[in-house]
């Protein structure tokens, strides 16, 4: 019978970390403390009986994009340094 071996890949994966430029990582630290504002004030809002609008999850897009735009190289304003060396 013939043998079976996993495919590996040449190129090893890249983890998600905390960027290391004072942007980026600025970017990281707002977008969590908005997206943890949003889902507070949801659950708070709800507690008290106080009805959501019909799209109130839209409200996480822009914290979303901050996060996003802090952790993801293409969409950062700040060049990482080159860790291959």
């Amino acid at each position: 019978m013939a043998e079976f071996k996993p495919a590996t890949s040449s190129k090893p994966k890249k983890r998600v970390a905390m960027p290391k430029r004072l942007i980026n990582r600025a970017l990281v630290y707002v977008g969590l403390f908005g997206i943890v504002f949003q889902l507070t004030a949801a659950l708070y809002a709800l507690w008290h009986g106080v009805q959501l609008q019909s799209f109130w999850f839209f409200m996480l897009l822009a914290p979303l994009l901050c996060v996003a735009s802090g952790l993801l190289p293409a969409l950062q304003p700040q060049r990482e340094p080159d860790e291959s060396c």
